[in-house]
């Protein structure tokens, strides 16, 4: 049964029907529904600096939420959930992610130590106390110095007149951006094949292709500000070099023993004039099949 719509009711909030079973947690909504939506016309059963005191109170709830998870971890609430750490209880209870649920306990606190402090003001959500943490000032302890970072943050707010994001706060305490990452299209198929050669390698597939890319064009980029020819059709399957190190020496020795029982194996091998038309080295996204039992080095990592 869903909530009707009160005839006179204008605001865009359904009347709380006592035959609904909303959630036990929702009572503090339907109270205030009760002191605020009701009541007809521009009347209200709380003054007005009420309803500021708490709309402020709601603006900075992530410092409640923070304590209330942090007490759920560090005093161990959870286990009368019968789970056993705090992550399985954020997993099977919490409604948001463990991560967002450590980072709203540190935020708290950061909300927490600006109050301590005497702000008036201080962030209003868990990004800001984030992107606030990050700062490059540190105080005696070599900590992030969050009292005189948020003073800077509130200065320039109230000199230029910009509201306070965090994005903002990013920009004036945390200025050191990180190199920009870009989208690259690229079947499924391929990149579940990079993967598995990244994980040969004990590395992440991202972490491979900008190794890749970087053996690339050292060894392409000839420091001329002309553009490279294609390669001729003919030179595709010649030797690839990606590494001169002696253990990735040792192992591409090994790979090549492979490769060159691979080809004896199949049938087409006999009209193979030479040696010549089997390549040294797989290109990344070949595979071995699971059949191949021959002794292997690990990949060097």
């Amino acid at each position: 049964m869903y909530p009707r719509q009160s005839p006179d009711q204008q605001m865009g909030f359904e009347f709380p029907s006592e035959e609904l079973e909303m959630a036990s947690w929702s009572q503090v909504f339907i109270n205030a529904w009760h002191e605020y939506i009701c009541e007809a016309g521009n009347h209200l059963k709380a003054t007005f600096k009420d309803a500021e005191k708490d709309l402020f109170q709601q603006v900075h709830a992530y410092i409640r939420e923070g304590m209330i998870l942090g007490a759920i971890r560090y005093k161990r609430l959870y286990e009368e959930k019968k789970v056993y750490s705090f992550k399985e209880y954020c997993e099977k209870f919490y409604p948001k992610s463990t991560y967002r649920a450590l980072e709203t306990i540190y935020a708290a606190q950061i909300g927490w130590e600006l109050l301590c402090n005497e702000f008036h003001q201080i962030p209003t959500n868990v990004s800001q106390c984030i992107a606030l943490s990050k700062t490059f000032l540190k105080d005696g302890f070599g900590q992030p110095d969050i009292v005189q970072s948020w003073k800077w943050v509130l200065e320039y707010s109230k000199t230029t007149g910009k509201k306070i994001t965090a994005g903002l706060i990013n920009f004036l305490v945390n200025p050191i951006k990180e190199e920009e990452k870009v989208k690259v299209k690229v079947s499924k198929k391929k990149w579940d094949k990079l993967r598995r050669k990244a994980d040969l390698y004990g590395s992440s597939a991202e972490d491979l292709l900008e190794a890749l890319i970087d053996e690339f064009i050292d060894e392409n980029d000839s420091g001329s500000d002309t553009e490279a020819a294609p390669e001729p059709e003919s030179k595709k399957n010649n030797k690839v070099c990606i590494s001169k190190t002696p253990e990735i020496k040792a192992w591409e020795e090994d790979l090549e023993a492979l490769v060159q029982e691979k080809y004896a194996n199949e049938v087409d091998y006999d009209t193979a004039t030479d040696s010549s038309s089997i390549p040294e080295v797989f290109h990344p996204t070949g595979d071995i099949s699971s059949g191949d039992k021959s002794p292997i080095r690990r990949p060097p990592t």
